[in-house]
C-alpha cells in the first residue's frame, strides 16, 4: 500500500560502489563520493523493533537541489547554525544504481580539517538526507513490515560524519587503490544478526537518552530514522533543549505535537477493535491486525524499552499491566464498546426530554417563569401599566449508579478478547435499560397520577387540565379531547394560553398497533374518512410502561418549546463512563462503569394522559 505522507528522513545508506582515483583536487577544494549505492539497506522498525529491508527507486529521485547549488554539505547533520555548513554538492550523476556526489568545501575549520583528512588519504563517511515523498510497504501475514520502496524522494541534504553506519558510504579514493571489493561490502553490509542487534541496542538507548531529557519522541524517532550515533544523539538532545528554552520568551506561536505513543495506542485499539466487529480494517490497524492481548502486552513493552527475549506470556502480562499504556489500550476498547451499545438504542421517553447537564450533585433547582399579564391599552398621556410574571419552581438531582466488571490475568493470556466485548455491550445496554426505567417510574409514579409537584399536585390532575376524566382507547375522537386540551393551557399567570401543540403519542407495547393505525396515512375513500392525526404524531411505544398500564396513553409538546421532563447527566459526563484499575493483590484488571444521571418534572402543561381503555 502506498503512503503519501511527506516525512524528512536522514539516512546513513550502507552503499558499495567501484573505487575511484584522484577525487580530490585540493586546489578547487573539491572530492566525489559515493551516496547512494541503490542496494536494499537493512533497517529496524522503530515501532516494532523488527528488521525490514529499504529501497530506493532510483528513477524516483528529485536532485534538483542538487542541480541549482542549493543542497549543503553540513557536519553531522547539524544544521542551527551557519558553522554546521562547510560546502556545498555541486554536482551528481548516476552511474548504474549508485548516486555519485561532487562536493565543494568553505573555508571553515571543520572543511580545513576535513581537507587535511582527504589529504592524507583518511576517507570520510557520507550520509545523505532525503525527504521521503511517495513510498510502499510490503507486510508479511501477519503485519509486519518487511521492505519498504520509496518511490518519489528528493535530496534534502548530504553530510559528512566522524562514525559511518558501515563503511561503505564513503568518500573516493584519494590515491590509486582500491576500495573494499563489492562481495566483501555485501558481506558486511548483509550481516544480519550482527547489524540488527547492533541497531536495536542503539535505538534502545536514544529512547533512554530522550526520555531522561524530555526531548520528546518526535526529535527521538527522527534521530532513529537518522542512524544518529548514541554520543553524538545526546550531544544534538542536549543543543535541542538549550534552543528550546532560549526560543521560549519570544515565541510568538504554540505547536501541538500529537505523542507518537498516543498514535500507537490508537493502532492497537483499532486492531482489537477489528477484530471484535470485522469488515475492513482501518490502514491504522493494519500493523497490528493479529495481534493476541498477550502481543498487544508485549508491544506495549517494546516501547518503554523492556528486553522480552525468552519471557513468558504469563510475565509479559503481569508487567505490562504495571504501565499505564497496556490498560489504556484495554480501556479504549472496553470504552468504545460500552457507547456503541448504549448510543444504538437510546431509551425512548428521552425524545421527550430536555437534555442538560448539572455542575455537581446537590438538589438542582429549576425555576420557571411566567408568559406575564397581557398587553393593555394606554391612554394618551397616560402611563403604562406595570405587568408581574408568575414562576414556579421544581427540584431533582444527578446520581450515580453503576458495577464493576473483572478480567483476570489469564482471561488476558487466553486472549478472551470477547468477554470484554460482551460484558461492555451488555453494560451499554443496561445503562439504556436504566435510563428508561427511570424515566418511565417518574411518568408512572403514584398509581400513574405522577410524581408531586411544587403546587402540591401530582403531575396528572384535573385541576392541571392534563388528564381525561375517563379513560378511552386511542382514536381520533379521545386525540381531538386531548389535544383540544393542550393547546388550550394557560401560562403560569392564568391568562396567556401557550399553546401546546401536541407531537408525540406515547404508548406501551400493547397499544402500539393501534396507535400506528391512528396515526398512519392512508388516502381515504371518501373526504369525510380523512383521518386529522394521520402524519402529525410520532408514535412512541415504550414496554417499560406495560408494567404500570398496558392502557393509558400520552400526548407530549416538542421538549425544545416545552419541556414536561427535565433529564440531566453530570457535566462532563455525558453518558456511561468507565475507569479501570489493576488489582495487584488478586492479578484482575477491574473496570467500573458508571452512569451520573438524574431526571424531575418541570411543567405540566406539555404533556396529557388518558388512563385508556
Amino acid at each position: 500500500m502506498e503512503l503519501t505522507t511527506p516525512a524528512t528522513e536522514r539516512l546513513k545508506l550502507s552503499v558499495a560502489a567501484p573505487s575511484r582515483t584522484q577525487s580530490l583536487n585540493r586546489e578547487a577544494r573539491t572530492f566525489k563520493a559515493v551516496a547512494l549505492s541503490g542496494r536494499p539497506i537493512p533497517r529496524v522498525d522503530p515501532l516494532t523493533g523488527g528488521e525490514f529491508l529499504l529501497k530506493f527507486n532510483t528513477a524516483g529521485g528529485d536532485l534538483s537541489r542538487i542541480q541549482n547549488g542549493t543542497c549543503p554539505l553540513l557536519n553531522s547533520h547539524r544544521d542551527g547554525d551557519i558553522a554546521d555548513k562547510i560546502g556545498y554538492v555541486r554536482s551528481a550523476e548516476w552511474q548504474g544504481e549508485a548516486l555519485i556526489i561532487e562536493c565543494v568545501l568553505n573555508t571553515s575549520d571543520a572543511a580545513e580539517q576535513l581537507l587535511g583528512d582527504l589529504e592524507a588519504g583518511i576517507p570520510a563517511a557520507v550520509s545523505l538526507g532525503v525527504l521521503l515523498k511517495r513510498w510502499q510497504d510490503d507486510r508479511d501475514k501477519n503485519g509486519r513490515l518487511t521492505a519498504r520502496t520509496v518511490i518519489e524522494w528528493s535530496v534534502f541534504e548530504i553530510s559528512v560524519v566522524a562514525v559511518p553506519a558501515d563503511g561503505a558510504a564513503v568518500t573516493l579514493s584519494l590515491e590509486d587503490r582500491r576500495m573494499h571489493s563489492q562481495e566483501q561490502n555485501q558481506e558486511k553490509l548483509f550481516d544480519a544478526p550482527a547489524t540488527a542487534a547492533a541497531e536495536r541496542l542503539r535505538v534502545l538507548e536514544l529512547n533512554k537518552i530522550g526520555k531522561s531529557l524530555g526531548v520528546g519522541q518526535e526529535f527521538v524517532l527522527r534521530h532513529v530514522e537518522a542512524g544518529t550515533p548514541v554520543e553524538e544523539f545526546r550531544r544534538q538532545a542536549q543543543e535541542h533543549l538549550v534552543a528550546q528554552y532560549e526560543a521560549t520568551p519570544t515565541r510568538s506561536q504554540v505547536a501541538i505535537i500529537t505523542d507518537e505513543l498516543d498514535h500507537r495506542r490508537e493502532s492497537l485499539t483499532a486492531a482489537l477493535l477489528h477484530r471484535l466487529r470485522g469488515g475492513e480494517p482501518p490502514e491504522i490497524a493494519k500493523p497490528y491486525l493479529f495481534a493476541k492481548l498477550s502481543d498487544v502486552a508485549r508491544e506495549c513493552l517494546k516501547w518503554r524499552g523492556a528486553h522480552l527475549a525468552g519471557m513468558s506470556d504469563s510475565r509479559v502480562v503481569t508487567l505490562a499491566m504495571s504501565t499505564s499504556d497496556f490498560p489504556n489500550v484495554l480501556a479504549n476498547v472496553a470504552n468504545k464498546t460500552l457507547l456503541d451499545a448504549y448510543q444504538a438504542s437510546p431509551a425512548v421517553l428521552k425524545q421527550i426530554c430536555r437534555i442538560t447537564t448539572a455542575a455537581d450533585f446537590k438538589q438542582r433547582r429549576v425555576l420557571r417563569f411566567g408568559e406575564g399579564t397581557g398587553l393593555q391599552y394606554k391612554p394618551e398621556g397616560a402611563s403604562y401599566v406595570y405587568g408581574s410574571i408568575g414562576e414556579q419552581t421544581s427540584s431533582y438531582s444527578v446520581k450515580s449508579y453503576g458495577k464493576i466488571f473483572a478480567m483476570t490475568r489469564e482471561m488476558i493470556i487466553n486472549d478472551d478478547l470477547g468477554a470484554i466485548d460482551q460484558w461492555m455491550r451488555a453494560a451499554g445496554r443496561l445503562a439504556v435499560e436504566f435510563e428508561a426505567r427511570l424515566l418511565t417510574d417518574l411518568l408512572t409514579a403514584n398509581s400513574g397520577a405522577g410524581p408531586i409537584l411544587s403546587d402540591g399536585l401530582p403531575l396528572f390532575h384535573p385541576n392541571h387540565g392534563n388528564v381525561a376524566a375517563t379513560g378511552g382507547a386511542i382514536s381520533v375522537s379521545t386525540l381531538d379531547l386531548a389535544r383540544g386540551a393542550m393547546r388550550r393551557q394557560k401560562g403560569l399567570d392564568g391568562e396567556v394560553i401557550i399553546d401546546a401543540v401536541p407531537q408525540f403519542l406515547i404508548v406501551p407495547v400493547a397499544k402500539q398497533t393501534s396507535a400506528e393505525q391512528v396515526t398512519a396515512s392512508i388516502t381515504p375513500a371518501q373526504p369525510d374518512q380523512a383521518n386529522p392525526f394521520s402524519g402529525r404524531l410520532t408514535v412512541l411505544a415504550d414496554p417499560h410502561l406495560d408494567d404500570a398500564s398496558t392502557t393509558a396513553w400520552y400526548l407530549a409538546a416538542d421538549p425544545q418549546s416545552l419541556p414536561t421532563i427535565e433529564f440531566a447527566y453530570l457535566e462532563g459526563a455525558q453518558g456511561p463512563q468507565s475507569e479501570q484499575e489493576w488489582d495487584f493483590d488478586t492479578d484482575t484488571w477491574k473496570l467500573k462503569v458508571r452512569l451520573d444521571v438524574g431526571c424531575g418534572v418541570v411543567d405540566w402543561r406539555g404533556i396529557f394522559r388518558n388512563p385508556g381503555a
